[in-house]
C-alpha cells in the first residue's frame, strides 16, 4: 500500500481534473489519518478477515423485493417541508466521520 502523502492527495486529484487549494488538500490528508486509523481497528479485530462478506442482507431479496416503479420524484421544496436544517435546497447533515478531537457543531 503506498504511503498517503499530500503530493499523492494532489497526483490524485489532479488525476480526477479537480484542482485543490493547499487548505483542502491539508484538510484532506488529516482526514485520511482518521480514515486509516480506523481501518487499522478494524484489522484488529479477531477473525474478521474469516467472515463471509455480506453483500446484501437479505438471503432471499428477489422473491421479497418490490419491482420498481418509475414515479415523478417530489419537488424539492415538498421534500425539505419538514427538514429542520437546509443549506439552499439540500438538507444540511452534520458531520458523521471525523476523529475524538473533532468537536460537534
Amino acid at each position: 500500500m503506498i504511503k498517503i502523502t499530500k503530493e499523492v492527495i494532489e497526483k490524485c486529484a489532479s488525476n480526477l481534473m479537480f484542482a485543490l487549494t493547499p487548505q483542502q488538500t491539508d484538510l484532506i490528508y488529516e482526514e485520511f489519518a482518521t480514515v486509516l486509523t480506523q481501518i487499522d481497528f478494524l484489522k484488529s479485530i479477531p477473525g474478521v478477515d474469516e467472515v463471509e462478506p455480506m453483500t446484501f442482507p437479505y438471503k432471499d431479496h428477489q422473491r421479497n423485493m418490490r419491482e420498481d416503479e418509475p414515479k415523478k420524484p417530489l419537488a424539492a421544496k415538498d421534500a425539505l417541508a419538514n427538514c429542520h436544517t437546509k443549506l439552499g435546497n439540500q438538507v444540511k447533515l452534520p458531520k458523521v466521520v471525523g476523529n475524538q478531537n473533532d468537536q460537534m457543531e
